[in-house]
């Protein structure tokens, strides 16, 4: 075989096996952009039935549960598309079910980082604290959903001090009767009576938890790290007015 031959013989090969490269990449991109999209979906649904859940367990929805609801999402930066997805989401949930809870909470879990579950579980319990009230099904569904969104159980008695106050309790507007320095310590998932060590170690342990930049390694969504955002501010002027009356 000629010179030419070969040099056409090989160039064919070259040509197959660049354009099978080239398809191989087109598939697998498609691939991804097609199970992004079904990944996307399912957060999107997810995040809404547990808002719904959550604001249908005490038999009712409120319209400050409504509201707080609609904040929560629109606080995340979604698209008018993906807000509607979680609004459907949300108006489908016709009544309180824990085990439809926890499915859809346990195949949310499974796809997003453990940051991201923290802040969306704290998001219930700002729909549960808007009318002031902690209901025995708000309280059962936000127990379990410790588990079901596999996040630190701790968290469930942190977020009931902070929005529900120093005894947790469930009557309307006991939360506003705490001293500034209660709601500090309440923040900070603390108690006057605790040391400073274990106040330092809890404040240390929330700034790892909501730094706005260990969120964005994460990749979490813009929306939420701008949700940690302001509640890494929280913490922080929490902290100062611990700190300070303690002489720290």
């Amino acid at each position: 075989m000629g010179l030419f031959w070969n040099i056409l013989l090989w160039g064919a090969i070259i040509w197959m096996w660049a354009h099978h490269g080239k398809e191989k990449m087109r598939r697998e991109q498609e691939a991804r952009r097609r199970n992004a999209g079904y990944l996307r979906d399912v957060i999107l649904e997810g995040f809404g039935k547990m808002l719904g859940f959550i604001s249908k367990s005490d038999g009712h929805i409120s319209e400050p549960e409504v509201n707080v609801a609609s904040k929560c999402l629109r606080s995340l930066g979604l698209s008018e598309d993906e807000y509607q997805v979680c609004v459907r989401a949300f108006n489908s949930v016709r009544a309180y079910s824990l085990s439809a809870f926890n499915a859809y909470a346990s195949q949310f879990a499974s796809i997003v980082t453990g940051e991201a579950r923290t802040l969306v579980y704290e998001m219930l319990w700002m729909v549960a604290a808007a009318d002031g009230v902690l209901d025995a099904k708000e309280n059962e569904l936000l127990g379990h959903a410790v588990g079901s969104l596999n996040i630190d159980p701790t968290l469930y008695l942190y977020f009931k001090r902070m929005y529900f106050g120093v005894g947790g309790g469930g009557a309307g507007g006991f939360r506003n009767e705490e001293s500034e320095l209660d709601k500090a310590y309440s923040r900070l998932g603390c108690s006057p009576s605790d040391t400073d060590d274990a106040v330092r170690s809890a404040y240390r342990k929330l700034a790892m938890r909501y730094h706005p930049d260990r969120l964005k390694a994460e990749g979490v969504p813009e929306g939420m790290i701008a949700q940690a955002t302001r509640s890494m501010a929280e913490i922080n002027a929490a902290w100062e007015a611990v700190r300070k009356e303690r002489h720290l």
